[in-house]
């Protein structure tokens, strides 16, 4: 199963959130020379035990359609340790 693992910022307290729990949607499409490049993105935001709200918005590009080939997680209130997403 996929999924991307977060460490609090503050507590340093380690967050695994499953692929499943992440609602992704499409958020944008281009025509290209092997067809369409399509955008998804997902958010999702937890509460960290110590009381931290940690935010993690996750997009992916699949091009052409239904290979994915390329990745990118932001997060705000904690970092990135592990990624399968």
């Amino acid at each position: 199963m996929s999924y991307i693992k977060i460490q609090c910022d503050d507590c340093q307290k380690v967050h695994q959130i499953d692929a499943k729990e992440i609602d992704f949607e499409q958020v944008d499409s281009d025509e290209r020379q092997m067809g369409a490049e399509i955008t998804y993105e997902g958010n999702v935001e937890i509460q960290c035990d110590c009381g931290k709200n940690i935010e993690v918005n996750h997009l992916f590009w699949e091009y052409p359609e239904g290979v994915e080939n390329h990745k990118e997680t932001e997060v705000s209130g904690g970092t990135v340790v592990e990624n399968t997403l």
